[in-house]
C-alpha cells in the first residue's frame, strides 16, 4: 500500500466537453506531459500542452524566486475508473494527476477540478521539498500550508503571464489564487491547511518572498533533530535576517504550535557510549531472523517492531537488521531514511539515519545499519521511516507466522498494530565490558 506526499482530490460533475485529437506525450522546453502505461485513454494534445505549458509557466516562477527547481517537470496522467481527481509529487521533479475520463480536463466550472492551481500547488511542495529535505517536524498544516499559498502567489504570477487563454476552456483562474486564498483568511475558516497558509503568508510580510529559499537552505543545514526541534529552528529563524529579529521572535511564538509536529518523546534520555568499551559479543533479537511472506512500502507510515532485551542489566544498541529491497530508478537516489529508537510506549528517544543506496533492488535481502550505540530501556521499538513516494521506496518484508510485535505509525506517533505478520527487523544489542 502507498499513500502519497500530496494529493488533490475533488468531486466532479461532468459536462459535455469538445473532442480533441490524442498524444501519447508531449515535450515542450522545461515541461514533459506523457499518458502513462495501462491508462484507460490518452490525454489529448490540446489539453496536454496546456498542462505542459502550466507546469513551464509555474516552473519559471518558482526561479523566479530562487527556488532550486527541476530543469523539466514531468506529468504523467492515468485514466482510471474512479469519481474525482488526483494530484500528487515525489518530491523532486515529477506530477501524478489520475483522472476518470478526459471530461475531468474541462474548466472548474464544468468539471469540479481546478488544474492549473493543483500543478501550482503541486510544485510547491517540489519547490521546498529539492531544498529542505530534513523536515520530519513539519505539521501537515505546515507543509500543505505553504503549497496552498505558495501556490495561490503562483497562480496570480501564472496568469500575468499566460492570461486566460492557458487552458483550452479559457476561463480567469485568478479566482483560484490569492483571491481565494483572501476569502478563506477572511471567513476565519477552522482549516488546517488554512491556518498553515496563513502563518507563512505572515512570514512572508516580513522576510519577502525571495528569502524562503535561503530559510529552508538554513533549516536544512543545522539539520534540525525531530525529537526535540524548537530550539535549533527557532534559533535559525530568529538569526536570518538580525534587522528582524524581534518580529521573527514574536512570528515564531504564534506560529510554531501550527507549523511544528507535537511528538511523543520518552523520558528516557538517549545514554550514549563508545563502541570499544562494550564486549564485542553483541546478541540479535529476536533470536529467530523469521521467514519472509510478503512485503510493504508505506509513505506517511512506518515500519516498527517491538523488542525486549535478552537478560536484566544495561544493554546498548548498535545495529538494527532489515530485510528488505529497494524500488524506483535504477540507480539508487541519494534519500535517507529514519531509523528511530523509541519506548515501550512508541515515544522517541533517538534517531540516525541509512541510505536507500545501502538496498538491492531486487530480492528482499537482510541489511546491516550501525547506529550510535545507546542504552535501551527493558522493552523497545526500532520504527523506521523511508518517506516513500511514488517513484523510489524501500518494501519491508515481514513474516505472518508471528503477530503482535510490528506497528505501521510514525516514530513519535501514537502505535497503531500492523496486523499481517510482524517485519523482518532485527536489533543488535551489547553490553558494557566488564572492568
Amino acid at each position: 500500500m502507498l499513500k502519497y506526499w500530496s494529493a488533490l482530490i475533488l468531486t466532479v460533475s461532468f459536462a459535455t466537453v469538445p473532442s480533441f485529437a490524442t498524444s501519447d506525450d508531449l515535450t515542450i522546453p522545461h515541461a514533459k506531459v506523457t499518458t502513462a502505461e495501462g491508462s484507460s485513454c490518452t490525454v489529448d494534445s490540446v489539453h496536454a500542452r496546456a498542462l505542459a505549458e502550466t507546469m513551464a509557466a509555474a516552473r519559471e516562477v518558482y526561479v523566479g524566486l530562487g527556488f532550486n527547481m527541476q530543469e523539466t517537470v514531468n506529468l504523467s496522467v492515468t485514466c482510471v475508473d474512479r469519481a474525482g481527481g488526483r494530484l500528487f509529487n515525489d518530491g523532486q521533479d515529477s506530477l501524478f494527476l489520475s483522472i476518470p475520463s478526459l471530461k475531468a480536463l474541462a474548466s472548474p466550472a464544468r468539471s469540479g477540478i481546478f488544474h492549473i492551481y493543483g500543478v501550482c500547488h503541486e510544485l510547491g511542495h517540489i519547490a521546498m521539498y529539492r531544498t529542505l529535505k530534513s523536515r520530519d517536524w513539519m505539521t501537515v498544516s505546515a507543509a500543505e500550508g505553504w503549497a496552498h499559498y505558495i501556490g495561490s502567489v503562483v497562480v496570480d504570477r501564472v496568469y500575468a503571464a499566460k492570461g486566460e487563454s492557458l487552458w483550452p476552456d479559457p476561463y480567469d483562474y485568478r479566482q483560484d489564487g490569492t483571491a481565494r486564498l483572501e476569502k478563506e483568511l477572511a471567513s476565519k475558516s477552522d482549516s488546517e491547511v488554512t491556518a498553515g497558509a496563513a502563518q507563512w503568508q505572515k512570514l512572508a510580510a516580513i522576510i519577502g518572498l525571495p528569502a524562503f529559499p535561503q530559510l529552508f537552505a538554513a533549516w536544512e543545514t543545522v539539520r534540525v533533530d525531530p525529537v526535540r526541534p524548537f530550539e535549533a529552528l527557532s534559533a535559525t529563524l530568529v538569526n536570518f535576517q538580525p534587522n528582524n529579529k524581534a518580529a521573527l521572535t514574536e512570528w515564531w511564538r504564534t506560529a510554531a504550535p501550527t507549523l511544528v509536529e507535537k511528538l511523543q518523546v520518552s523520558d528516557f534520555r538517549a545514554e550514549h557510549a563508545a563502541l570499544a568499551n562494550l564486549s564485542g559479543n553483541p546478541v540479535k533479537v529476536p533470536a529467530n531472523e523469521g521467514a519472509k511472506t510478503s512485503h510493504v512500502s508505506y509513505a506517511g507510515a512506518g515500519h516498527g517492531r517491538k523488542f525486549a532485551i535478552p537478560s536484566a542489566g544495561d544493554w546498548y544498541i548498535t545495529a538494527v537488521w532489515i530485510c528488505g529491497s529497494r524500488y524506483g530508478d535504477e540507480k539508487p537516489p541519494d534519500n535517507t531514511f529514519d531509523i528511530a529508537l523509541s519506548d515501550q510506549d512508541a515515544k522517541l528517544i533517538s534517531i540516525w539515519k541509512g541510505r536507500y543506496a545501502s538496498f538491492g533492488d531486487g530480492d528482499d535481502a537482510w541489511v546491516r545499519f550501525e547506529v550510535t550505540p545507546t542504552r535501551v530501556p527493558p522493552s523497545f521499538y526500532v520504527t523506521l521511516n523511508f518517506r516513500a513516494s511514488y517513484s523510489n521506496g524501500v518494501y519491508v518484508a515481514f513474516d505472518s507466522s508471528t503477530k503482535g510485535n510490528s506497528i505501521q505509525s510514525l516514530p513519535g506517533k501514537p502505535p497503531r498494530p500492523f496486523g499481517d505478520g510482524d517485519w523482518m527487523i532485527r536489533a543488535e544489542l551489547d553490553h558494557l565490558s566488564p572492568r
